[in-house]
């Protein structure tokens, strides 16, 4: 019989080790529990004034479901989406939904430009904050509207850039104000 090169030994080792991890990582898929689910991240805190007056913390929102939206009055996306997010936020306030409708309009006029718009959709004065560069960038934030839901336990669930569709928020939002 003829001898074997270390060559073949070696191509031979690699080649079990390849069927050994093949089989390691199928078994490891096969066999991984149903709640090993990557885990959400947790939203970044703020505290910020309000419009109306006093500020509002993320983190005193807990046990609710929040629903943040970055948005300014010269952006017509957001000036859309803001009368609908004000009526499902009221609509669904009982369930333990919150509106967190986060301005992104220039400091020197941001109060005279939120307050204008807030008088043209109702409701929106008790929801608006006035933002800051800072927790844009913090929240990654690149083009507005955005929209960010977090879950009762304060974890970032899922977001939307741009203008996003009033169904499917509004559907979203609900399944989980039930859990």
């Amino acid at each position: 019989m003829p001898e074997a090169s270390p060559r073949a030994y070696v191509i031979a080792g690699v080649g079990g080790l390849v069927v050994a991890l093949a089989l390691t990582t199928a078994w490891t898929v096969a066999n991984r529990p149903a709640s090993s689910a990557p885990a959400r991240p947790a939203a970044p805190d703020f505290t910020l004034p309000r419009l109306a007056g006093g500020t509002v913390r993320l983190a005193d929102l807990r046990g609710k479901v929040v629903v943040i939206d970055f948005w300014a009055t010269w952006c017509p996306p957001c000036r859309a989406e803001l009368p609908w997010l004000v009526r499902m936020a009221q609509r669904l306030e009982l369930k333990g939904v919150v509106l967190v409708a986060i301005s992104e309009d220039d400091p020197p006029g941001q109060v005279p430009l939120v307050t204008e718009f807030a008088r043209q959709v109702p409701g929106l004065e008790r929801f608006a904050v006035l933002g800051d560069p800072e927790l844009e960038a913090r929240y990654g934030v690149t083009s507005l509207p955005t929209l960010f839901i977090v879950d009762r336990e304060g974890r970032l669930v899922t977001s939307f850039v741009g203008a996003a569709d009033e169904a499917r928020v509004s559907a979203f939002v609900e399944g989980l104000a039930r859990e």
